[in-house]
């Protein structure tokens, strides 16, 4: 949107999304970080429905409508996904991802070693005896929604330049069932994460598939 509506290039029109989504977590993050279990999923799943509602779909509120997104070039290298003929799915696009997800990958692993992340596995394992350790759970949910925020704004933005992009792309039950995948793959570790992932992808090819 911010390419379309206000002509902001690659790369600082994603690198604002990301900030952008990253707020919106935190913001998420205020009133569901005094709650946990079942209730902090359905306000999680609540802000999501209603982004997506008014958002994505409203026209009122500017939503995302379907757009063509402009391709990605970063010094004059073209890194862009689609193209015509045999050129389609392009090799460039596929390695930039991998770089973005090996950063994150090596990122998130410094993090959990460091003393934040050693406190969020703490308010992970058992809340009230983090906070009898001194631990402000408070405070460690906030961050942990922020990266987990900018993860996903990551994932958007990746998502957004393989060509169009449309109110449906980022569906909450999308989202649920990519988050079922995670528990599969195993959700407290970063390999589990990347095994979610080849599963997803094969399991959008298998649906492509079984649609031709």
């Amino acid at each position: 949107k911010l390419t379309e509506a206000r002509g902001i290039p690659f790369p600082w029109a994603p690198l604002i999304a990301v900030a952008l989504t990253t707020l919106c977590g935190v913001l998420v993050g205020l009133p569901a970080a005094r709650v946990r279990g079942l209730v902090l999923a359905v306000v999680t799943v609540g802000a999501a429905v209603a982004i997506e509602n008014l958002a994505f779909k409203s026209e009122a509120l500017g939503g995302l409508g379907r757009v063509q997104i402009e391709r990605p070039e970063l010094f004059g290298l073209d890194l862009g996904f689609s193209a015509k003929g045999a050129d389609n799915f392009r090799a460039e696009f596929g390695i930039f991802v991998l770089i973005v997800v090996a950063c994150s990958f090596i990122a998130i692993a410094n993090l959990r070693r460091s003393p934040t992340g050693l406190r969020w596995l703490a308010v992970r394992a058992n809340e009230r005896a983090a906070a009898a350790c001194g631990i402000n759970v408070t405070s460690m949910k906030l961050e942990a929604f922020a990266v987990s925020s900018m993860l996903a704004g990551m994932g958007g933005v990746l998502l957004a330049y393989r060509g169009s992009l449309a109110p449906e792309s980022f569906a909450v039950f999308g989202a649920l069932a990519l988050l079922a995948v995670t528990y599969l793959g195993g959700i407290a570790s970063i390999t589990g994460a990347l095994l979610a992932g080849v599963l997803f992808s094969a399991l959008y090819l298998l649906r492509g598939f079984g649609t031709t």
